[in-house]
């Protein structure tokens, strides 16, 4: 019931678009911390980080803390605990973008959109203690959103679900580069 409430305190206050709190983040290191995590949590799974050096953004370090920390819960509850998890931040072309991709039994028929719908359940018969609360993926969307990006989710190749992050690349953003200096470890200034 605390997570529910969480959720849709989380979901309130996005929807009152408040000013982000800006600074240089980067995604690498977010997803490395998330990876972590998430290694902590299922020490067997078999779950891999690729990066190809700082994907910085300018955005508000907590918020896109939890767009990761989202995306990789639902990998990891909603995929058998034998299949891998992928992850990946690159740049390109102007973008920063963040690859969640697991080795389930993929998305379920239907408008992928609908999956970043406020509680949204595959299976709405499936107890609250197995599947959340069908806000985590809303979430994300409403973040990215607010950071100007987009999310998606689609069938990967070879089975499994994969859910792109795309963000504007924050190196263009002179307060970006000239803070970077200062970025921590956790991605905050």
């Amino acid at each position: 019931m605390g997570i529910l409430v969480e959720d849709l305190l989380a979901l309130a206050r996005l929807d009152e678009t408040p000013q982000l709190r800006r600074g240089p983040v980067d995604l690498a290191v977010l997803a490395r911390d998330a990876v972590e995590d998430a290694r902590a949590t299922a020490p067997t799974r078999r779950i891999t980080l690729e990066s190809d050096g700082p994907t910085v953004v300018s955005g508000d370090p907590a918020q896109l803390r939890q767009v990761v920390a989202n995306l990789m819960r639902n990998a990891l509850v909603h995929t058998p605990a034998d299949s891998g998890i992928e992850v990946s931040a690159s740049r390109v072309d102007g973008f920063v973008v963040l690859r969640v991709r697991d080795h389930g039994r993929g998305l379920p028929d239907g408008d992928p959109s609908a999956l970043f719908e406020r509680y949204w359940r595959a299976d709405p018969d499936r107890g609250r203690d197995t599947a959340g609360s069908g806000l985590g993926l809303s979430i994300v969307s409403a973040i990215v959103s607010a950071h100007g990006g987009s999310v998606s989710a689609a069938n990967a190749s070879g089975g499994g679900a994969l859910f792109t992050v795309r963000l504007p690349d924050g190196r263009g953003d002179r307060s970006s580069r000239d803070d970077l200096q200062d970025t921590a470890v956790d991605g905050t200034a």
